[in-house]
């Protein structure tokens, strides 16, 4: 048996690639590219389960997440900005699409 609190997996190069770890009480898992950027963060928060994954340049594009047993789905831009959402609650679903300053453009219901 291995007891830690912290795991960094590196590659042959000796680059940090992975870490697992306990963040603000919940497990977490950090996937990073080849240029040490990180692509994918995996967390279990005391709101619940979430994913997200980053493109190239750092910026979270996909999160998804379950919150008081409510999923959501919320897609952003090149700059990170949030511009579409789905999610399902107890009041059914809804979708939101948003402008480049956050701004509600369309939702339904």
């Amino acid at each position: 048996m291995i007891r830690a609190n912290h795991f960094i997996l590196e590659d042959e190069n000796g680059k940090a690639r992975a870490e697992l770890t306990v963040i603000a009480g919940g497990p977490t898992l950090v996937l990073g590219d080849e240029n040490g950027t990180v692509r994918l963060a995996l967390a279990m928060t005391r709101g619940g389960p979430g994913l997200s994954l980053y493109d190239e340049n750092d910026k979270d594009r996909v999160t998804l997440s379950v919150s008081m047993g409510a999923p959501t789905l919320v897609l952003s831009d090149e700059r990170g900005n949030d511009r579409a959402a789905l999610s399902v609650s107890r009041g059914g679903p809804r979708v939101s699409l948003l402008d480049e300053q956050g701004k509600s453009i369309w939702r339904q219901p």
